[in-house]
């Protein structure tokens, strides 16, 4: 009866320890998943700066249009080279 008139109960004593308990795990896992997601963020915004840089090397617009320049002129220079080496060819059956 002392208890009571000091304002708190066994019982109510026994189910606040249980009831605490348990909320300390939790918060403690809710913890621990924040802590987890704030590192997965984190490594995916590194992921998605290296995938952006790297996309900008290998697709850069420009480079590519000047490398497809030089190649067209580069064959355009071949098939005339193999014109006059036929050409030549043709003359030095002819003379023989």
């Amino acid at each position: 009866m002392s208890d009571i008139q000091e304002g708190v109960h066994p019982v109510e004593l026994g189910v606040f320890s249980l009831l605490s308990a348990d909320l300390d795990g939790i918060n403690r896992s809710v913890t621990e998943l924040r802590e987890s997601q704030t590192i997965l963020i984190l490594k995916l915004r590194k992921i998605r700066e290296s995938l952006k840089k790297e996309y900008g090397l290998l697709y850069e617009a420009d480079d590519l249009n000047e490398a497809n320049i030089k190649l067209m002129n580069l064959k355009k220079r071949i098939v005339l080279l193999d014109q006059k080496f036929k050409t030549i060819l043709q003359t030095a059956d002819s003379l023989d």
